[in-house]
């Protein structure tokens, strides 16, 4: 099963978001998500298999882990290292987002506005609403060469997940190995 999920997320979609079509495309992707929220019969796991492959095209998870590394600690391992954590980082992030799963109750997310940062990055900008709480989630795209505007980070109350992981990878491996670094992500599975 695990293996099935992996080549989901690693497989990128032949659909390329346009730029004109980011906000439409990723509410659709949130509506659907959202229902699928919603359904009490599924458990998490059930929840999440049928989520992921919602955003399979719009995220870059491959980049997402380089720029969680960071770029001296990418450059310093080897290729099969690369592809080794590549695949374990992305395991990591799925698990993480199935325990978080089932802290949903009936939030909706709303679709604030796009802005164009420069020619190749753009922000979507949400909002997380509670029943008593809501929450800034700013969904940053970036323009790929070849797969359209893909997402390489997300805020989440102003608080970026790439430089939350790359804080943890460099406290790791500036007093253990690389093989600690691996050891401590499947860990938190």
């Amino acid at each position: 099963m695990k293996k099935i999920i992996i080549l989901i997320f690693v497989t990128m979609s032949l659909f390329a978001i346009e730029k004109n079509n980011i906000s439409a495309v990723m509410e659709n992707k949130i509506n659907q998500a959202t229902s699928i929220m919603l359904q009490k019969e599924l458990s998490p796991q059930e929840k999440a298999e049928n989520i992921f492959p919602l955003f399979n095209n719009v995220f870059d998870y491959r980049l997402m882990t380089k720029l969680s590394l960071g770029k001296s600690n990418w450059t310093k391992m080897t290729v099969p290292q690369r592809e080794e954590f590549t695949t374990k980082f992305i395991i990591h992030l799925k698990n993480s987002y199935v325990d978080k799963i089932s802290l949903y109750t009936d939030e909706k997310l709303k679709i604030i506005k796009l802005e164009e940062i420069n020619k190749k990055r753009i922000w979507l900008f949400t909002k997380l609403i509670g029943s008593k709480d809501s929450y800034d989630i700013t969904y940053k795209f970036y323009k790929s060469k070849t797969d359209g505007w893909l997402i390489y980070d997300v805020d989440i109350i102003g608080i970026s997940l790439i430089q939350i992981y790359r804080s943890q990878f460099n406290n790791i491996l500036q007093n253990e190995s690389y093989a600690m670094l691996l050891n401590k992500l499947e860990k938190k599975k």
